[in-house]
């Protein structure tokens, strides 16, 4: 009995689709009619089979061949343990993200506890891949598709990124696909092979930081109030982030030092404390230079006139504690509050870099110091009635310098001193020395002039000159 019903399966196995167009014996039967008989079927086949898990499936196919060789496949691939359930490539992009983006967190959902790529990857998903692939489910997304949606991120295609941003992009999808892959849900990953868009690089001119001379001419510019955070940035070379997230209890007056604990970010708009910086680098110790120092005690000696500084130790779960920051915007009035007169409570605004953003290209222009370059993109954007996205071109600004250049401009002039490389990267608080790098190599570096001098050395006029001398490591016995 059970060697003819295998027999039975084995022979009946791609059966025939009844169908109303073809004349076989079973089609007729199936569904009579005046169709001329034929021996053999005409229509569609069905291949069934078992999956790993005992599920009983299906698959039609136009042809008898091609359902054998279907049948053929699949049996080979599940000896081989090589078979994907195609079902499980069926949910869309979108649905993958809510799926994977936990693997990448760690599990964290709250924004305030991402690290910075992983904002900036969030970010690129929500903003440039979701509105255009998330719809796609993942066995259907091509290789065709994903070159033309990278084609058209990048700014020379009237798209909204930078050749080095559309890469990062980029690489979020890429790494979906590729768990996905892993996950087996898709047989290959239909990123592999894209073409990125060439990154051109900048003339060593505009790559070169801005002098001390440009940032006092800028300062002059600046409001008052943010005199003291362009003299801290220029001497520390800390960051924007790391700026706004100082606080009194980290500056140690009596051993001229600051120490880099936390970090102000700006998730989706909100502002957050962030327990530790960028990277594991960025939790450093940066000393204070006389003037520094000078400026930092006259803002406090400022803000205790004005109101109580406080130089408490508080935790990021405790709040933003605004009168521990050293930097902030002028003092606002907090909305519905009655003291004052009814004028509402007095409160430290922290700082934004947006808000920043515009004040230092307003200083920059008014110095005479700025290099801008302007440049059409293409952008999406929400119909509030419809719900629905639309591209639209607006045009874009790119300024030089920009605020995050003094930490250029800190390590060139660490290099003219002679500070070893490796110093340098342990106070900027870098993890590879890539940008310290280039800038040994080239920032402080005319050229033009130290070929001029050469040839013109020692003729009258010509004043010489001198070496700098270099600080050396040396190592105790």
């Amino acid at each position: 009995m059970v060697r003819k019903k295998a027999q039975t399966r084995a022979t009946n196995n791609p059966r025939p689709n009844p169908s109303m167009r073809c004349g076989c014996p079973p089609c007729l039967k199936k569904h009579p009619g005046s169709r001329q008989p034929t021996d053999e079927h005409t229509g569609s086949w069905e291949a069934r089979y078992t999956d790993p898990s005992g599920k009983e499936r299906s698959k039609t196919k136009p042809t008898y061949d091609e359902a054998v060789a279907f049948l053929e496949q699949t049996r080979t691939e599940m000896r081989q343990r090589t078979w994907i359930d195609p079902a499980r490539g069926e949910i869309t992009l979108a649905a993958w993200w809510k799926l994977w983006w936990p693997t990448q967190t760690k599990g964290e959902l709250r924004i305030e506890h991402w690290t910075q790529p992983q904002l900036r990857d969030e970010a690129m998903w929500r903003i440039h891949i979701a509105p255009t692939l998330g719809s796609f489910k993942l066995y259907e997304l091509a290789w065709l598709e994903i070159q033309t949606w990278t084609n058209g991120l990048h700014d020379e295609n009237g798209g909204p990124l930078a050749a080095s941003s559309v890469v990062k992009c980029f690489q979020v999808l890429d790494r979906m696909l590729t768990a996905a892959k892993l996950d087996r849900r898709i047989p290959f990953n239909p990123a592999e092979g894209i073409r990125m868009p060439t990154i051109r690089k900048k003339h060593p001119e505009d790559r070169r930081p801005p002098t001390y001379a440009q940032l006092w001419l800028i300062r002059n510019k600046l409001p008052e109030y943010f005199h003291a955070l362009l003299i801290v940035a220029q001497e520390t070379g800390l960051r924007f982030q790391e700026l706004a997230g100082l606080r009194w209890c980290n500056v140690d007056f009596e051993g001229r030092r600051i120490h880099v604990r936390e970090v102000l970010v700006e998730p989706r708009g909100k502002i957050k404390r962030k327990a530790y910086p960028k990277s594991d680098a960025g939790l450093r110790t940066v000393p204070l230079t006389g003037l520094a120092a000078r400026m930092l005690r006259e803002l406090w000696a400022e803000e205790s006139k004005e109101g109580t500084p406080s130089r408490a130790v508080s935790e990021p779960k405790d709040g933003l504690c605004e009168d521990e920051l050293v930097f902030h915007g002028r003092n606002k009035v907090r909305r519905g509050s009655k003291v004052n007169g009814g004028e509402g409570e007095p409160y430290r605004a922290p700082l934004r870099r947006s808000a920043f953003r515009r004040v230092w290209t307003d200083a920059i222009e008014k110095a005479g110091v700025v290099r801008k370059t302007v440049r059409t993109v293409t952008v999406q954007k929400t119909d509030e009635e419809t719900g629905r996205t639309r591209p639209e071109k607006v045009e874009r600004t790119d300024w030089w310098p920009d605020f995050h250049d003094t930490r250029h401009a800190f390590a060139s002039r660490l290099h003219a001193r002679g500070v070893p490389e490796v110093i340098t990267q342990e106070i900027l608080g870098h993890e590879r020395a890539g940008e310290v790098t280039w800038i040994y190599t080239h920032a402080a570096a005319d050229y033009a002039g130290q070929v001029l001098a050469a040839l013109e050395d020692g003729k009258p006029g010509v004043p010489q000159q001198r070496p700098q001398r270099r600080l050396q490591v040396v190592t105790a016995a």
